[in-house]
């Protein structure tokens, strides 16, 4: 299993006007609780690779209380809306109509440059190198269309590219490449086989994380790969700021599974993991910024001296070592499907 450090992987948070960003956040805040004053439709869900008896309450965000599985260190929101209730978030409501409208186009070049064109080097040349004859390949991310048209430009052996993710078809409609077809977690199996699968950023906001695995599972043919990124609450940054980590916003992070969590839900006989990195930028910085901005809060004298109390060269050290034990907070995975 391949681990990757120093890949530069950025969020999209970073590349973002930070006013607008604290817009969007607002409305967030405000969509969820207007939104969601009846709960009564929503469904429960557990940890997708351990028992029920091992969650305990972790915290709250934006009125969302999440809970922390303590056998393999995941968290997750156990009360959620219905998959339904998701695709209206991500089609209508006012924080995503703002993210579409607003911040997209206000960062649409760094995001291209910084987000978008090394997320389809990964593919492009993890799909070289595991799945060379692939012909047909799913896209299943959200706000994935600008992947999926630099993966169909520059592998013209791939003749038959759909995108299938919530928002697919809000994105941009069919060319001669991509076909557009927005489908729910149980349709998925119907668009295969595939040799292919890209579920960037579908993860995390899920409504149910082991039906989204099985789902990819029966649409993948044998010996197909998936390619997947996710928050990983086993990370420096959730792990140190937890409650009060600025990541964490529902819905778009309803799961946040630890690394143990992925490697069981891709675990063999099923699965075989090809890659499985945490590539992530900026855990230190984000907690960094979080001494900077609370100087007399009781953070531990450890960490003080690892993150505040070294240079930047420390701090880009620490990030590296990170990396390479699979500690910051973004996760990225290839899986093939055993044939």
């Amino acid at each position: 299993m391949k681990t990757v450090v120093s890949v530069q992987e950025i969020s999209e948070f970073d590349i973002k006007p930070r006013e607008a960003v604290s817009e969007w956040r607002a409305l967030v805040r405000d969509e969820i609780a207007h939104r969601w004053i009846d709960r009564s439709g929503w469904i429960e869900v557990h940890c997708p690779t351990c028992e029920p008896k091992d969650e305990v309450p972790a915290f709250d965000h934006c009125g969302i209380p999440y809970v922390e599985c303590t056998a393999c260190g995941s968290l997750f929101a156990p009360l959620r809306p219905t998959e339904n209730e998701l695709w209206d978030w991500y089609r209508d409501s006012a924080p995503a109509r703002f993210w579409r409208k607003r911040l997209l186009p206000a960062s649409s070049t760094a995001r291209l440059e910084k987000v978008i064109r090394p997320r389809a080097d990964w593919v492009l040349d993890g799909v070289a190198e595991y799945a060379p004859s692939a012909r047909r390949l799913v896209d299943i991310s959200t706000y994935g269309r600008g992947l999926i048209d630099i993966v169909a430009e520059e592998n013209p052996d791939l003749n038959e590219l759909l995108a299938a993710g919530v928002t697919a078809d809000l994105e941009g409609g069919d060319t001669p490449r991509v076909k557009v077809r927005p489908v729910r977690t149980a349709e998925l199996p119907s668009l295969g086989p595939a040799d292919v699968i890209l579920a960037v950023d579908a993860l995390d906001r899920t409504s149910s994380l082991a039906a989204l695995v099985a789902a990819i599972k029966e649409l993948l043919a044998p010996g197909g790969v998936v390619f997947a990124t996710a928050p990983v609450a086993s990370g420096f940054e959730i792990q140190t700021l937890w409650d009060r980590s600025p990541t964490i916003i529902p819905p778009d992070k309803l799961n946040l599974p630890s690394v143990a969590c992925l490697q069981q839900l891709f675990a063999e006989p099923v699965w075989e993991i090809l890659e499985l990195s945490t590539p992530g930028m900026f855990d230190v910085e984000m907690v960094y910024r979080a001494i900077q901005a609370e100087p007399d809060g009781p953070w531990p004298r450890v960490l003080r001296s690892l993150v505040e109390r070294t240079d930047a060269t420390g701090r880009t050290q620490l990030v590296e070592l990170l990396q390479s034990r699979r500690l910051t907070s973004f996760a990225r995975l290839v899986a093939r499907k055993r044939s």
